[in-house]
């Protein structure tokens, strides 16, 4: 992850913190948005580029509503994106880097802002189970 946080307050105070991260499971590939901070964040907004296709296979992910206008997100709640059957999404060329630039601001309306930069090649080796087990 690479990322510097910005904010206007004490450092180590408590704080909303919030990231945007990926996770296999079971072979499937799923973008996380969380809250990982002790306080509520407000106000997020998470541009993520470049353009990632749904399970669909035509609507780009970046765009739904949650990562547009997310007005409300609680301490240590997590949102978990469905992207695709990890062997299709590397096999279709989608995008192997993906950048998240992330801003939000505290209930004291405080900003921060964060940028996260992922190789989703580390998933593509790793060992997935076979379907139909």
């Amino acid at each position: 992850m690479k990322g510097t946080a910005t904010e206007s307050g004490a450092p180590n105070q408590a704080r909303p913190e919030v990231i945007l991260d990926f996770e296999l499971d079971r072979g499937f590939l799923f973008m996380l948005l969380k809250n990982i901070g002790q306080q509520p964040a407000v106000k997020v907004v998470a541009k993520i580029s470049p353009e990632i296709i749904g399970p669909d296979g035509k609507t780009p992910v970046n765009g739904i509503n949650l990562f547009r206008h997310l007005e409300f997100f609680a301490p240590g709640r997590e949102f978990r994106v469905l992207i695709s059957y990890a062997q299709t999404y590397f096999s279709s060329k989608q995008p192997t880097s993906i950048t998240a630039d992330i801003s939000y601001r505290d209930q004291s309306n405080k900003g921060y802002a964060v940028s996260i930069t992922h190789n989703l090649l580390i998933f593509k080796d790793l060992p997935q189970p076979v379907e139909g087990e």
